[in-house]
C-alpha cells in the first residue's frame, strides 16, 4: 500500500501543508463557535468534515503523482487516519480519564478519578500521602496530615501565595513533636484540590520553615467524605 503522503521530499511538503490547513480550519471553526462542542456528535462532525476535506485534497495531489492504484491505496490510508481522529475525538474524555488514572499510579501525588464525584491519590514510598494543589493559583505539594487540626503553610509557601509573613499576627500555639510552635491564622481565597475548588479556606502560617505544607483536618472536612483503603486516599466531594 502506498504511503498516504507519497514519496520524496516534496510529498512531505504537501503533507505539512495539509496538516497546517487542517489545524487552521479546526481553529477557525472553534473560534466561530466559541470553542469546540462538548458533545461527541457535534465535535465528530467538525473533525470528520475537516479530515474529509484533507483527504480529497490529498487524493487530487496523489492521483497525479502515483497513479490510480497508488491513489486508491493512499485513499484507504487517509480514511483509516480520519476514522482514528474522529474516534479519538469522540472518546477524548474517556481517554483523559485513563491517562489521569495512569498518571496517578506512576506519580503518587497526582490525582486520579475514583468515581462520579471522587478522586484519589496513592501512598508514596515514604508511607505518606501527598497531593498537588493550588493556593490562590500557586501550585503546591501538600503532605496530608490527619494529625494536624488545620492546614498549615510555611513562611516561604505563604509568601508565594500572596501572604506577607512579616504582617501576620502569630497568635496561635500548636503542640508538635518538636515542641510548641506559633502560627498565624489566614484565609485562603481559592484552594484547588484535584477537580474541586474551595473558597475562603481557613488555614495557618507556621512561624518556622516546613519541609512541606500540611493538609490538615480543617480542609479534609470540606469534603463529603474521605477514606484510606488499599494504599489509596479517596476524597468524595
Amino acid at each position: 500500500m502506498a504511503s498516504p503522503w507519497g514519496r520524496g521530499p516534496s510529498s512531505w511538503i504537501w503533507f505539512a501543508i495539509f496538516a497546517a490547513g487542517l489545524t487552521a480550519m479546526v481553529a477557525w471553526l472553534a473560534a466561530e463557535r466559541g470553542g469546540l462542542p462538548d458533545d461527541p456528535a457535534g465535535g465528530s462532525r467538525i473533525v470528520s468534515g475537516v479530515v474529509l476535506a484533507a483527504m480529497i485534497a490529498a487524493g487530487l495531489v496523489h492521483g497525479r503523482r502515483i497513479g490510480f492504484k497508488g491513489a486508491l491505496g493512499a485513499g484507504f490510508a487517509w480514511i483509516a487516519i480520519g476514522a482514528a481522529l474522529v474516534l479519538g475525538y469522540s472518546y477524548r474524555f474517556e481517554f483523559q480519564g485513563v491517562w489521569q488514572r495512569l498518571a496517578g499510579e506512576i506519580v503518587p501525588d497526582s490525582t486520579m478519578p475514583a468515581g462520579p464525584r471522587a478522586f484519589a491519590v496513592r501512598r508514596a514510598a515514604d508511607g505518606h500521602f501527598y497531593i498537588r494543589a493550588e493556593v490562590n493559583g500557586t501550585p503546591m505539594r501538600f503532605l496530608v496530615d490527619t494529625g494536624a487540626s488545620t492546614t498549615v503553610l510555611g513562611p516561604k509557601d505563604a509568601a508565594r501565595a500572596g501572604f506577607d509573613p512579616a504582617r501576620l499576627s502569630f497568635t496561635q500555639r500548636f503542640r508538635t513533636a518538636n515542641g510548641i510552635v506559633r502560627g498565624a491564622p489566614i484565609i485562603i481565597a481559592r484552594m484547588t484540590l484535584g477537580p474541586v475548588q474551595f473558597r475562603d479556606v481557613r488555614a495557618s502560617v507556621n512561624a518556622v520553615a516546613l519541609s512541606s505544607p500540611l493538609l490538615g483536618i480543617s480542609t479534609l472536612k470540606l469534603f463529603k467524605s474521605w477514606k484510606v483503603e488499599n494504599d489509596r486516599l479517596t476524597l468524595t466531594y
